[in-house]
C-alpha cells in the first residue's frame, strides 16, 4: 500500500493556465477581493483601499493614492455616489555618450462610493498628503430622521 502524501497549499503561477481549484479555493479565502483579483492581478494595483468612517454629522472616506499628485485626482458626485478617479503618467528620458534611454509608464484607477442623497455634496472638502486622500463629507441633518417600521 502507498503512504498517503499530505496535500500542501501552493501558490499561484500567474503565468501558468488558471486551474479552476485554485480559483475557487482563493476565492473562498477572501470572497470579497473581487472575482478577477485571482486571475488577473494588475486589476487588484488598481483600485485603491478605502477607509469609510461615518458619525451623527459626517462621513470620511480616506484612500490610499501613493506616488499622485493634486492634479491627478478627480473627485466627483453624481445622484448619491462619490468617484474617485486618478490617471498618472511618467515618462524618462536619459541621453548619454552612446546611449539613449527612454521609459514610459501610464496607469489609471477608478473608484465609486455609493452614499446617498443625505450628504451636503456642496460641502465636502477634499485634501491630499502623503499620499492618502482625505474626503470629507457634511451630512444633511434635514434628511438624517429614523423612522422606525414595525414588522408584522
Amino acid at each position: 500500500m502507498k503512504s498517503l502524501i499530505p496535500w500542501k497549499k501552493r501558490e499561484m503561477n500567474h503565468a501558468a493556465p488558471v486551474r479552476w481549484d485554485d480559483w475557487m479555493s482563493r476565492w473562498w479565502e477572501n470572497p470579497f477581493k473581487g472575482l478577477l483579483s485571482g486571475t488577473l492581478p494588475e486589476f487588484e494595483n488598481r483600485m485603491p483601499a478605502i477607509d469609510v468612517t461615518e458619525d451623527k454629522k459626517q462621513v470620511k472616506i480616506k484612500a490610499e493614492i501613493p506616488g499622485m499628485s493634486e492634479k491627478d485626482i478627480e473627485l466627483t458626485w453624481h445622484e448619491g455616489t462619490l468617484y474617485i478617479r486618478g490617471e498618472k503618467k511618467n515618462e524618462k528620458e536619459e541621453k548619454k555618450n552612446e546611449g539613449y534611454y527612454h521609459e514610459c509608464s501610464y496607469g489609471s484607477f477608478s473608484r465609486s462610493i455609493p452614499l446617498g442623497n443625505d450628504i451636503q455634496w456642496d460641502k465636502a472638502h477634499a485634501k491630499y498628503k502623503n499620499g492618502v486622500l482625505t474626503v470629507e463629507l457634511p451630512k444633511d441633518e434635514s434628511h438624517a430622521k429614523s423612522i422606525e417600521i414595525k414588522v408584522s
